[in-house]
């Protein structure tokens, strides 16, 4: 379980080193607050591409869950999708190199 604990801008300040070694290896989350509003995070390295992962994989299932609706919506068939793709791809070839046709 995530442990946070809310330290002050200047304390931060004072002890960024210190702080560094705190988080380093830990599920600590230090919550940096100035004037009384959270500004910052400090975490591990790891829990950051933990999150980041994690953010990743949603976003990669809600895209396709939004995806399947529509092509349902459409009624395509896997067939049409592939040949949707193959143009697509000859498309950008085309774009990027030229008509190489002879």
């Amino acid at each position: 379980m995530t442990h946070q604990v809310v330290i002050t801008a200047t304390e931060g300040h004072r002890s960024f080193g210190k702080l560094l070694k705190r988080v380093f290896g830990s599920d600590e989350h230090l919550i940096v607050e100035r004037d009384g509003y959270p500004v910052a995070v400090l975490l591990s390295y790891q829990e950051y591409e933990l999150l980041r992962r994690t953010q990743a994989i949603e976003s990669f299932e809600q895209f396709s869950h939004a995806f399947g609706r529509e092509i349902e919506r459409q009624n395509l068939s896997e067939e049409d999708l592939i040949n949707d793709l193959k143009q697509a791809r000859q498309e950008i070839f085309r774009e990027q190199y030229g008509d190489l046709s002879p």
